[in-house]
């Protein structure tokens, strides 16, 4: 039916959360009722993703949530959950084990002073207990450490907490368009400085990582710094490519808008009137996102440079940046 499939489908199902994050992206209002969502989820299936990311705001707050990760289970979809981890008690672990969904917990530092003023009203305490029981009942499959120029320096410390809690999967995630985020987006040199010292965090202590930048594979290969190549996939990104897959999956908002990206200025339709899969053809026929996806198409330096198809830069951001979808990544550290 379709000329290829999403590499996956990222969808947040509420915009409630218990928590007021500095990088908090912000999202659509509003949330598709139990029986659209349940709709949604065959949707889904029939465009056969790689996986399913479940995410919100606070997805253990929807309180439909076991319904639709059942749906999910019987259509036989990969689900990663992404949680703040603050909500996740002994009772809610059994119930996402035996609905076979993996658990990601965001941790956006390593130190409680860091980490307690990324996430507002959080507990640093707290969530390391939380997502120590996941780990103990083999729920916890990587922590999520969105970096910033707050956080960034604590990086090697973030490796020893995941060994200490028993995980072997750390996810860097490059800090993308939110309020106020060009106050803390790492300039190149810190860029270069962060992959180092994930690249070194990881041989210190056993730990895999994913580092979720396009121009990762590049630095380390012109820097030649060490690096372990986790060789499972990364759950909350596709580790078959180091490229920016822009346009290459789909995110849902909690009200049913599409967007080729979870950070893009841009909603493509909405599910409550438009068929999931209509929208995804409508983007592989797109003179837009072909171009997109084209290496010689970007403008800049990139043009000159050799990593070029193996990376092609963020496009979301570089679009907030530059105010062009085909400029550069001013984020490079090349």
């Amino acid at each position: 039916m379709y000329s290829q499939f999403p590499r996956l489908i990222d969808w947040a199902i509420t915009p409630a959360c218990n928590l007021n994050c500095r990088h908090c992206r912000g999202m659509a209002q509003g949330e598709l009722s139990t029986d659209v969502a349940l709709g949604l989820i065959d949707q889904i299936a029939e465009l056969k993703p790689g996986w399913v990311i479940i995410e919100g705001g606070e997805p253990l707050l929807r309180k439909d949530l076991a319904q639709l990760l059942e749906r999910m289970q019987q259509k036989n979809l990969s689900v990663h959950l992404i949680t703040n981890g603050t909500l996740l008690t002994d009772s809610t672990l059994d119930t996402l084990k035996k609905l076979g969904t993996n658990v990601m917990v965001s941790i956006d530092g390593a130190t409680t002073s860091t980490y307690e003023k990324i996430r507002h009203g959080a507990s640093f305490e707290q969530v390391l207990d939380r997502a120590s029981a996941a780990a103990e009942k083999g729920l916890l499959e990587a922590f999520n450490f969105t970096v910033m120029k707050a956080n960034y320096t604590e990086i090697p410390e973030l490796f020893e907490l995941a060994k200490q809690t028993g995980l072997n999967r750390v996810t860097i995630i490059g800090l993308k368009p939110c309020h106020g985020f060009t106050d803390q987006t790492l300039s190149p040199k810190e860029y270069l400085e962060a992959i180092q010292l994930a690249c070194e965090g990881s041989y210190k202590t056993g730990v895999d990582f994913f580092f979720d930048e396009p121009f990762f594979n590049a630095v380390v290969k012109e820097k030649g710094f060490p690096v372990r190549v986790p060789e499972a996939e990364a759950g909350i990104l596709d580790s078959s490519t180091p490229a920016c897959i822009f346009g290459e999956y789909m995110f849902i908002e909690p009200n049913g808008d599409v967007k080729p990206c979870s950070f893009a200025a841009m909603v493509l339709g909405n599910v409550k009137e438009k068929p999931l899969g209509s929208i995804w053809q409508e983007i592989l026929t797109s003179p837009f996102f072909e171009q997109i996806k084209q290496p010689e198409s970007r403008k800049g330096r990139c043009l000159s440079c050799r990593h070029l198809p193996d990376c092609r830069g963020c496009r979301s951001r570089t679009f907030i940046l530059t105010d062009d979808w085909l400029e550069s990544d001013p984020c490079c550290p090349l």
